[in-house]
């Protein structure tokens, strides 16, 4: 494997991944605005509309940047239902937190399907690399490269499991502070941590030949 490939890797294509500077920005800034405004204010409206604004502005400027349209809707649809959430019962604070249900939600998705998928003995780490790299597909009939994508695929279940554990509980004593913090950390910060260790796990596969 070279150096100028390894190097490719694991700047570009990270980045890449992560959604470039735009997407990271994108992922970390409503959420933040959300808390900073309501824990300073109280005032879930106006907590909930700047971040919107913001989400939305971040939403028009990758659709601008042509991104695939169902992206730029799903993030639109998931911008919508983080909005209607928190303010379904009028301007009380009752459900402040339920801006964060789109996220819990889908970590619980995801957490279910990369279970099933190792129930199934069809690990989705191996599915989704597969498309990456033609040495992956050799996870069929190689045990020793089902088994590495087997573990890369429990380590990303654990990375779910670990959102959904530290901010489900949160989510249900209202601490709403504590959980925009938590969500920043366990974000994209620890997303770009797994997606690192997945690469280290993997590129001896991947990169066999290059």
């Amino acid at each position: 494997m070279s150096k100028k490939f390894e190097n490719s890797v694991n700047k570009s294509d990270l980045l890449e991944t992560l959604g470039g500077p735009i997407g990271i920005l994108e992922s970390l800034v409503p959420g933040t605005i959300y808390v900073t405004l309501f824990s300073i204010t109280l005032n879930v409206l106006l907590s909930a509309l700047c971040a919107g604004a913001v989400a939305l502005g971040f939403a028009i400027y990758q659709l601008l940047k042509k991104r695939p349209l169902t992206q730029v809707l799903a993030g639109i649809f998931g911008l919508a239902l983080s909005i209607y959430l928190p303010l379904r019962d009028g301007l009380n604070n009752t459900h402040a937190g339920d801006y964060f249900v789109p996220g819990l939600l889908t970590n619980l998705g995801y957490a279910a399907a990369f279970t099933i998928s190792i129930l199934i003995r069809r690990p989705l780490a191996a599915i989704a690399l597969s498309f990456l790299s033609e040495n992956a597909k050799g996870w069929k009939t190689d045990r020793e490269i089902y088994r590495k994508f087997f573990w890369i695929t429990v380590m990303w279940i654990g990375m779910f499991t670990v959102r959904l554990l530290v901010e489900v509980p949160l989510y249900l004593t209202n601490q709403i502070a504590v959980l925009g913090i938590a969500k920043l950390v366990l974000g994209t910060p620890f997303y770009a941590l797994i997606i690192w260790f997945s690469w280290l796990m993997a590129r001896d596969t991947l990169t066999r030949g290059k």
